[in-house]
């Protein structure tokens, strides 16, 4: 399968995790990271510092999937050429068409992380984003399926692309973080926002799902 270059589908994915790190997967963040930094810290730095620890985390459990799904698309092609597994690419496009849609209907899409690591310790902040990594989001489990395809089967690569998807989606939880739950608590309430950034992050992945579309159209056609 004929990719785009290096450094084109990182930039997408570093643009996509931007995007994607305000819409609906934060709302499952917020509510544990902001009352624990309004707990325990009392200045931005200390909010700072928790945003920055759970966004690596975060990064390197996103990265280590990104190397395993690329693992695993590798392993698939080498018993099945392209030309025949590029039907499985097509499953994993309208899988992320499917993602898109959903999100900008809001339906929820949240593997479950529970409350119980959380303590008064900066490093547990680690710990929780490193688990929020392991159990994305929906949309981000989409978004490694799609860097699986597209990693051209070199894991170190599956695993660049996934860092820096994963480093457009710490923008948000460092920025609340910093400034403490002002504006957070602002857009949790606010429904007009919240379905503004619904049919953003559901149109990155409708994008990127029609691209892998048309390249897995080329290939088997």
């Amino acid at each position: 399968m004929s990719q785009p270059d290096l450094l084109s589908n990182g930039v997408k994915l570093l643009i996509a995790g931007f995007t994607m790190g305000w819409g609906p997967c934060l709302i499952y963040v917020v509510p544990l990271l902001l009352p624990y930094i309004g707990a325990t810290k009392r200045n931005w730095r200390g909010g700072l510092k928790v945003g920055l620890m759970f966004s690596i985390g975060r990064l390197l459990a996103l990265s280590i999937l990104g190397g395993l799904a690329t693992v695993a698309f590798s392993f698939i092609n080498r018993f099945f050429p392209p030309p025949k597994s590029g039907w499985l690419y097509l499953i994993v496009a309208l899988f992320m068409i499917t993602i898109g849609i959903l999100i900008i209907l809001g339906k929820g899409f949240k593997m479950p992380i529970g409350k119980s690591i959380l303590d008064k310790g900066t490093k547990s902040m680690f710990l929780f984003g490193f688990l929020m990594g392991i159990a994305p989001c929906v949309p981000y489990v989409a978004i490694l399926t799609y860097i699986g395809c597209v990693a051209e089967n070199t894991p170190f690569k599956g695993m660049w692309y996934a860092a820096l998807f994963a480093a457009g989606t710490a923008t948000a939880p460092i920025a609340l973080g910093t400034l403490m739950g002002i504006i957070p608590g602002k857009l949790s309430k606010s429904n007009k926002l919240l379905k503004t950034f619904q049919i953003v992050c559901g149109a990155v992945l409708l994008l990127f799902g029609f691209q892998l579309t048309y390249y897995v159209l080329n290939l088997v056609i």
